[in-house]
């Protein structure tokens, strides 16, 4: 746990780095976050139970950013329209529409 925290730090960090390197500076955020948490996890993971036992983690986090690419394509649209709260809501709900649709396809 410790290793995966450090590894994840490190990673965090890296990312940062190159967010603020690029522009516009708000991207900077999209490369310090998640991206490299999940990078790192995932390594950890393959370390750990090998590529195969990394398989799964790795599909959930291509259906989550599946998901989160329709979230914020509709968001776009829907927020502009019908305000923040609706439209992030509605939103939301295509986050769900395509995860949760991918997750039954796909399955676990």
């Amino acid at each position: 746990m410790a290793l995966k925290a450090l590894i994840g730090g490190l990673a965090v960090v890296g990312f940062s780095l190159v967010g603020h390197a690029g522009h516009p500076k708000r991207f900077a955020g999209m490369f310090s976050a998640a991206p490299s948490v999940a990078v790192a996890s995932l390594a950890i993971t393959a370390v750990l139970k090998g590529a195969a036992g990394a398989v799964p983690y790795a599909r959930g986090m291509l259906i989550g950013s599946a998901g989160m690419l329709a979230y914020c394509l509709v968001s776009l649209y829907l927020i502009q329209r019908l305000h923040a709260l609706v439209g992030s809501i509605l939103a939301w709900l295509a986050w769900l529409l395509v995860a949760g649709g991918l997750y039954l396809v796909l399955g676990s």
